[in-house]
């Protein structure tokens, strides 16, 4: 691990240890001990990073409005929290709020848009178009899912941030690697921050059972992480080491079986696979003009060790059923909890669900090609909701000066918090959790095509034929591929036409 990562890594871990001795809830940051207790009225010491400075404006209490899903994934989604409730995440952002409204003399109101039960993204999408036809300046942000983008943009529904000067993309408060991967022709219509907890809650990685590790005398692979040597063929040893029928006829699964599988694995995880692998979609050249790169020589060389891997005939992995704990369908995490797996795929919101696990868990992030890869990958859901600005806001400066000292103030107090909340989970209380989720969160990237939906159809392809243990996918990409570019395309015509 780089050293500058190692030493947020440990300061991180003070702060929680801090915090365990205290039962208080308290936000440190790596440049300051300020702390700030759950009776306080929202202010913090004066503290900032380089590169931020409070503007000399106060705005009257003018109510700074925010469009969001009211849940999504028991993932930690809201922007605001309207009182002092106890739980040290929802404290945290009040006094976030609280601060940047005592500074800049604002009313933030979050409103919240009801989701469904069966998670329809696109009802917020749809009232939020709705909204902007009507031509009224209803909301000053929207919070939208980043799969949507493509209509959005070319709908003319959403202004461009980077022509917003308030907004200080650069700072370290923003997520580079993704901004950087959704900005094209200078232009960003979707921005990912420290002030937005599902960039953080939404990032894949394996969980692993630590009794089942020990009791097979095997390595916490924590260390092969750090040195860079975490790669898919690590993760099959230790799958295949696990992997055991006790007994069954065969690796069906049974709610009443004994079999205990390497991997309980979410339907969507083999493109998180070869993502962390280091295989996109696409790739944009130095004119600005995407070229799809999916089926390289490298890239079958994945597959291949995939499909070894993720193979269901095997035992290594389940093809578990998304329903978290649905035992006669063999849920994902209802799977892993019960002993039946030794890792299991899915998001780090999925900490949340496993509080009354018997046996210790950790994590770690998908696996590497090979140790020569440079870096790991870290994916996040394809849903993820992005902070836009509608083409209604008529006060845009104000909306950037507000935005991003939100998010430089959620990088200063609420994100150390946040990891706190995390690692307090049952068994991940301890600097190795500290570190992957560093590690994850300093390589959290993004693939286009995955993320503006043009390459679904693809994805779900190539997913089933590695369950299967079928790494032969050349005709099914050549057979798609043309269908990915033009919907590629037409997003890049329309940049085009915007620059004249």
């Amino acid at each position: 691990m780089p050293r500058k990562h190692r030493i947020l890594s440990l300061v991180l871990l003070a702060l929680i240890l801090s915090q365990t001795a205290c039962g208080a809830a308290q936000q440190g940051t790596a440049d300051t001990d300020a702390q700030t207790s759950a009776d306080d009225t929202g202010t913090t010491d004066e503290t900032t990073t380089v590169g931020f400075e409070y503007p000399d404006v106060n705005y009257d209490g003018a109510e700074f409005r925010i469009l969001n899903f009211d849940q999504l994934w028991n993932m930690y989604i809201h922007l605001d929290s309207p009182e002092i409730d106890g739980e040290v995440l929802n404290d945290a952002v009040y006094a976030r709020n609280r601060k940047v409204e005592q500074k800049l003399g604002c009313k933030i109101v979050e409103k919240t848009f009801e989701n469904d039960t069966a998670n329809t993204i696109s009802r917020i999408t749809d009232h939020a178009k709705t909204s902007i036809m009507s031509g009224e300046d209803e909301y000053d942000v929207m919070m939208l899912p980043v799969s949507e983008a493509p209509d959005l943009i070319t709908g003319g529904y959403l202004q461009d941030l980077k022509s917003m000067p308030e907004f200080r993309f650069d700072g370290e408060w923003w997520d580079q690697e993704i901004i950087g991967a959704t900005t094209f022709d200078n232009r960003l219509y979707f921005a990912s921050g420290a002030a937005n907890l599902m960039a953080f809650d939404s990032m894949w990685c394996l969980f692993f059972n630590e009794n089942m590790a020990e009791n097979h005398q095997l390595d916490m692979p924590y260390d092969l992480v750090r040195e860079g040597k975490w790669t898919i063929d690590e993760a099959t040893k230790y799958a295949k080491a696990v992997a055991n029928l006790n007994g069954d006829e065969s690796w069906k699964w049974s709610k009443d079986g004994k079999c205990v599988y390497g991997i309980s694995s979410h339907q969507n995880s083999p493109e998180h696979f070869w993502f962390s692998a280091g295989e996109f979609t696409l790739d944009v050249d130095k004119k600005g003009e995407p070229k799809f790169i999916l089926g390289s020589d490298r890239f079958y060389g994945v597959m291949d060790k995939l499909a070894v891997l993720l193979d269901g005939k095997e035992g290594t992995t389940l093809k578990a059923n998304n329903t978290d704990f649905d035992a006669d369908n063999g849920g994902y995490v209802y799977v892993f909890t019960t002993g039946r797996s030794f890792f299991m795929t899915g998001e780090i919101k999925a900490a949340q669900l496993m509080r009354d696990m018997t046996d210790t868990f950790g994590i770690v992030p998908f696996p590497k090609y090979d140790e020569s890869q440079p870096q790991y990958y870290t994916s996040l859901v394809s849903q993820l909701f992005y902070m836009t600005i509608p083409s209604t806001n008529m006060n845009t400066s104000r909306t950037a000066t507000i935005y991003e000292a939100l998010t430089h103030e959620s990088y200063l107090s609420v994100i150390p918090t946040y990891y706190s909340n995390v690692v307090e989970q049952k068994g991940l209380r301890n600097e190795d959790s500290i570190d992957m989720l560093e590690i994850m969160r300093q390589t959290r990237a993004v693939d286009v095509a995955t993320i503006f939906n043009w390459s679904s159809n693809l994805r779900s392809t190539l997913n089933t034929k590695l369950f299967n243990g079928n790494s032969q996918v050349a005709s099914d990409i050549a057979a798609q591929q043309t269908k990915v570019e033009a919907s590629m395309q037409k997003f890049f015509d329309f940049l085009a036409e915007q620059n004249g």
